[in-house]
Parts: C-alpha cells; structure tokens; sequence
C-alpha cells in the first residue's frame, strides 16, 4: 500500500494500489488485510456503488501506480483497524483544475458520520494538491445521504442532469479559496 495517508479524528485514508483493487474485487480478504492492513467485514468487497468503477481504477493503477492518489481510497478507523468505506476522485484534475469525488460507506458503517469525515479530509488534501482549485461531487436526488454529505462539507448544487439509470443527479460543488 502506498505511504501516502490522510489523518482524521477518528480514520485514516489511504490511496488502494492496483494489487488491493483485484483483491477487493475478488473479495480475498486475507490479501485485502495483508495489502492494506485493514480489516474487512466477511465476505469481503467493495462498498455499494463502487464495484462497476473499480476495474477500469485497476487497469488504469497497473499502467499508471502513481495516479493512485487520484483514485480510491480507503476509509479504515484508527482505533480498530475497521474498513468503513471508501472515499474515491474520478482521476487526476482536468485542465481547469476541477476533481470529481465520490464516497461510499459500507451499510453496517453508514450514520456513524465516516463519509462527512473522510469526504472533508479528501476535499481538504485535494485542493493542498497543485493546480486543484474546484471539487465536484455528483448525488442522485433521491440519494439524501449523499446529499447531505456533499451540503456538510461545504458544497453547493451548482447545476443537474437526468440519468437513464438513477434520475436527477445533482451536481455539487466547492472551489478553493
């Protein structure tokens, strides 16, 4: 795992290699803790919503392993070693330096107030990161913990679309100061 972590109250986040990935995807739990030493609830896997992204995370981490920053990282505590979800950027920042963010929660770990924490501390480190200056985060309207999440940590809805698949997705968004 890299050496790279971010360090809140109550987690630690770091940046999944393309090794930690496959072992997510395929669910080896004693491969997951020998990579990232952390534990993970049985059966092991990723958190909702971030299956169907991860192997393309994986392709692009085997090509490239120090854009793993840029991709997902995992949210463990500090006090037992507990992975609790996942906080993820949609790559490197574009031109005009705008990153995406995107956060999920295992469901036995969501209210605890992880999400809010880690997404935070990402947004945090993200604009500490050259040329970052806009953090986007994409929520389903009927996603209210998204939501709430994105409104927590200081993001404003700057505009919508309509998906096929989930329906008015809300665009959030902060800028650097």
């Amino acid at each position: 795992m890299s050496e790279i972590a971010v360090l809140t109250e109550r987690l630690q986040l770091t940046p999944l290699s393309a090794d930690a990935v496959e072992a997510l995807l395929k669910g080896d739990a004693a491969r997951l803790r020998s990579l990232t030493r952390a534990e993970f609830a049985t059966p092991a896997g990723p958190p909702p919503y971030m299956a169907e992204s991860l192997p393309v995370v994986q392709d692009r981490l085997r090509k490239n392993p120090a854009e793993a920053p840029w991709w997902n990282w995992l949210v463990v505590r500090q006090d037992n070693a507990e992975a609790v979800g996942s906080v993820a950027f949609g790559g490197m920042p574009d031109p005009a330096g705008s990153v995406l963010i995107g956060y999920a929660m295992y469901p036995a770990r969501e209210g605890s107030g992880y999400a809010t924490e880690a997404v935070r501390a990402m947004v945090e480190w993200a604009f500490a990161q050259p040329g970052v200056k806009i953090v986007r985060a994409l929520a389903p309207v009927w996603n209210t913990p998204a939501v709430h999440v994105a409104e927590k940590v200081g993001m404003r809805p700057v505009g919508s679309y309509e998906d096929d698949e989930v329906g008015e997705v809300l665009i959030y968004e902060t800028v650097r100061l």
